[in-house]
C-alpha cells in the first residue's frame, strides 16, 4: 500500500539522497514475534538494527524524536525490520555519516519523502530539581546505548552510557506531549529509571511510580509544562520496501 500527500508540501521537501550510501545493504521484515528489538548502531563500518519500526530509521537517520514525525501510514505502526548494511572502507563511521547513509537507504528502500515544518506546542521541559542530579557520569570504558523493557509495574530503562537528550527522547514516546532536554548536562551518564507511562491509566493495585515522581526520586530531575517550538518531520510519500 502506497501513502501519498498533497502536492502542496513538495516545495518543503527534503532531499534524502547522500552522496554516501551503503555498499550492500539488507532491509528484511523481522520475522516471528518479536520479543526484542534494538534502534540502529555502529559496528564499525555496519550500521545493524532488529525488529526496528519505520519511524525507528526514520528517528536515527534524521536525529528527531518519535513525537516530532507525523504523516506516517498505518503499517508503520505495526511492521518491523531488521536491517543489516555495510560501507566499504577502514575507519569506523562517524555517527553523521551512518545518518546520512541510512537517510540514502530510506530514499532507495521506502521511496521516503519528508519535509521539516516548525510548530508552537505545550511541552515538558527536562529540568535539573532542587537537590541536583542523582546520577554519575558513565565509566571512560562503558558501552554506548540503553535498554528500555516493559514489565506488570510499568517501564524499566537501564543507561550506562548515555545522554539527557536520549533520556528526554524516551520519555516523549509516554509522556503524552514532547519533553525537551534544558538542564545543561552535557556528558555521558549512568542511570536506571522505573516508571509508568504517563500517557496510560495505571491499574488502582499498581504501586509503580508515575513518571513524574520517578524523575525526581530516581534520578534528581523534573519536569516543567510550558510551550515552546518544536520542528516536525512531515512523511510526504513512504511505500513498503522490497524484499532483498
Amino acid at each position: 500500500m502506497k501513502h501519498r500527500f498533497s502536492v502542496a508540501a513538495i516545495l518543503g521537501i527534503l532531499p534524502t539522497i547522500s552522496a554516501q550510501s551503503f555498499d550492500v545493504a539488507s532491509v528484511k521484515l523481522h520475522p516471528g514475534v518479536v520479543t526484542f528489538s534494538s534502534d540502529p548502531a555502529i559496528h564499525g563500518r555496519t550500521v545493524t538494527a532488529t525488529a526496528s519500526k519505520l519511524r525507528d530509521l526514520i528517528e536515527y537517520a534524521y536525529a528527531v524524536r518519535s513525537d516530532q514525525i507525523s504523516g506516517e501510514p498505518t503499517w508503520a505502526a505495526s511492521d518491523h525490520y531488521d536491517l543489516d548494511a555495510k560501507a566499504e572502507g577502514e575507519d569506523t563511521l562517524t555517527t553523521a555519516q551512518s545518518r546520512q547513509m541510512v537517510q540514502a537507504l530510506l530514499a532507495d528502500r521506502f521511496q521516503l519523502k519528508v519535509h521539516r515544518e516548525t510548530q508552537d506546542v505545550p511541552i515538558y521541559a527536562l529540568v535539573i530539581g532542587k537537590g541536583g542530579p542523582k546520577f554519575q557520569p558513565s565509566a571512560p570504558d562503558a558501552s554506548g546505548g540503553y535498554s528500555v523493557r516493559a514489565g506488570d509495574n510499568g517501564l524499566h530503562m537501564e543507561v550506562k552510557r548515555g545522554t539527557m537528550e536520549q533520556l528526554a527522547r524516551q520519555l516523549s514516546n509516554t509522556a503524552g506531549r514532547p519533553v525537551m532536554d534544558k538542564t545543561g548536562l552535557t556528558g555521558n551518564y549512568a542511570y536506571t529509571l522505573d516508571w509508568f507511562p504517563a500517557d496510560r491509566t495505571p491499574p488502582p493495585d499498581l504501586d509503580a511510580p508515575s513518571m513524574f515522581a520517578a524523575l525526581q526520586e530516581q534520578l534528581g530531575l523534573r519536569l516543567e509544562s510550558t510551550k515552546g517550538p518544536m520542528e516536525k518531520l512531515v512523511i510526504d510519500y513512504v511505500e513498503k520496501p522490497t524484499e532483498n
